[in-house]
């Protein structure tokens, strides 16, 4: 059902009726429950809200100083301990290098064969031309 439509089909008695019974709900209504809404309720005419200019001329600005340092070293936790063990061998293979010409400069380069591909290689020195 459409408000709207609702409100057109009333007799203007009838609305002013609505409006009445509207606005005594909205004057009573509360989202708090009315032990919370006593206690925190605010007087917002009581509350001041302007700037009032401090007495200290340039507040912020302070002198940079240096302090005594506090800071004292502990050590290490001696309840830790590592424990002894054999470590794992590196048996990984030297990359496999590839040598390419520049098509730019064509200045010959060894590359990682991994990292080139195409016909077009360019060096490091060239890359921004």
């Amino acid at each position: 059902m459409n408000l709207e439509n609702f409100v057109q089909g009333l007799t203007i008695q009838e609305r002013e009726e609505l409006l009445d019974i509207l606005l005594q709900n909205t004057e009573n209504s509360t989202t708090m429950p009315p032990h919370i809404e006593k206690s925190t309720a605010v007087s917002v005419e009581k509350e001041d809200f302007t700037m009032k200019p401090s007495n200290v001329k340039d507040a912020r600005r302070q002198k940079v100083s240096a302090k005594s340092n506090t800071w004292t070293d502990t050590g290490e936790h001696k309840d830790i301990s590592t424990p002894d063990i054999t470590k794992t061998p590196r048996n990984r293979p030297a990359p496999k290098k590839k040598t390419v010409t520049c098509h730019i400069c064509g200045k010959k380069n060894n590359v990682n064969a991994s990292l080139t591909y195409g016909e077009f290689y360019r060096c490091d020195s060239c890359v921004g031309r």
